[in-house]
C-alpha cells in the first residue's frame, strides 16, 4: 500500500520546499494551495498517511477543513498536523508545527506517522 503525505499550504514556495524535502526523503506527497481542493483531491488518493495543513488559507481555511474531515468518516481518521505561524491558535488535542518550517522537524514528524 503507498502512503501519500498530503500538504494543504497556500504559500507556494513553501509548499514546494515541503513537498520537495518530503520527496527526496522517499515520501510519495500531494499538495493543494486550500482546504477545498484539498478535500476535493484527498477524495482520490488510495491512502492519507499524514495531512500537513497550513490554518491561514483563503477558499477554506484550516478549521473548515477539520470540521469536513471529521464530518466524513472516511476521513474522520486520517491524522493531521497543524502547521502554522500562530500556534495558540490551532485546535486543541492537534500536534503543530511552527513555522517558519524547519525541515527537519517536518520531517522528523511525517516518519512517526508514514511507513516508507
Amino acid at each position: 500500500m503507498k502512503h501519500t503525505v498530503l500538504v494543504v499550504e497556500d504559500d507556494g514556495p513553501l509548499r514546494e520546499l515541503m513537498c520537495e524535502a518530503l520527496e527526496l526523503n522517499g515520501y510519495d506527497v500531494a499538495a493543494a494551495g486550500n482546504g477545498r481542493e484539498a478535500l476535493t483531491m484527498i477524495e482520490g488518493i488510495d491512502y492519507v498517511c499524514l495531512v500537513v495543513l497550513d490554518l491561514l488559507m483563503p477558499v477554506m481555511n484550516g478549521w473548515e477543513f477539520l470540521n469536513e474531515m471529521q464530518a466524513r468518516p472516511s476521513l474522520a481518521g486520517v491524522p493531521v498536523v497543524v502547521h502554522t505561524s500562530e500556534p495558540g491558535q490551532a485546535p486543541s488535542g492537534r500536534r503543530v508545527l511552527q513555522k517558519p518550517v524547519r525541515l527537519d522537524s517536518l520531517l522528523s514528524v511525517v516518519h512517526e506517522y508514514c511507513a516508507q
